[in-house]
């Protein structure tokens, strides 16, 4: 090997770890409104989000809305401490849904379902690329959230497919909320 294509390794080495830092940086000034471990669980689910597919605006009412599912990372988040689920997806027993059964959801979520259903857990995923694998494709069903364009259109999609119970009023409200943290 000659000295130039060393160079040119080295140089090209340079580039990639300068390339991440600054990436690095510009990814957690959008989450500064958090705190520091709020900050690093952000940034590893927008990459796996992003490693799955999803990209903006989408990719930040994926991340309000988490979240509001996972109240900040505390008082909601057992579901996405004990699998790695940060949206609450229910087990399918699917082959395309590459989980296990997980957590007992509440029964306030499994009223009238059979009590054999596979519904009445939570899926639980090796690592969170796996959950972003599945909520990406959730967000490609039905009323199509992943095509929406502002943080209502996200909401008024997610109502229509029945993703959660509450008013689409305060559920919005929640999400521009979260959204409106990011800088």
């Amino acid at each position: 090997m000659t000295s130039q294509n060393k160079k040119i390794i080295f140089l090209t080495i340079i580039g990639l770890i300068l390339y991440k830092l600054v990436k690095a940086k510009s990814m957690s000034a959008k989450f500064n409104k958090f705190k520091a471990d709020e900050q690093a669980k952000l940034m590893m689910l927008e990459n796996s989000l992003i490693k799955a597919g999803l990209k903006l605006p989408v990719l930040n009412f994926a991340l309000a809305q988490l979240l509001l599912e996972t109240g900040r990372f505390t008082r909601k988040s057992a579901v996405a401490t004990l699998n790695n689920n940060f949206t609450g997806i229910k087990y399918l027993n699917k082959p395309y849904q590459i989980a296990e059964k997980g957590s007992e959801a509440p029964a306030s979520e499994t009223k009238g379902l059979p009590v054999n259903s596979p519904l009445r857990y939570y899926a639980k995923f090796k690592d969170a690329d796996g959950w972003a694998k599945d909520y990406v494709r959730i967000l490609s069903f039905g009323a199509k959230p992943i095509n929406a364009t502002t943080i209502e259109d996200y909401n008024k999609r997610l109502k229509q497919n029945n993703y959660y119970g509450s008013s689409p009023e305060t559920y919005g409200k929640l999400l521009k909320n979260f959204l409106d943290m990011f800088e």
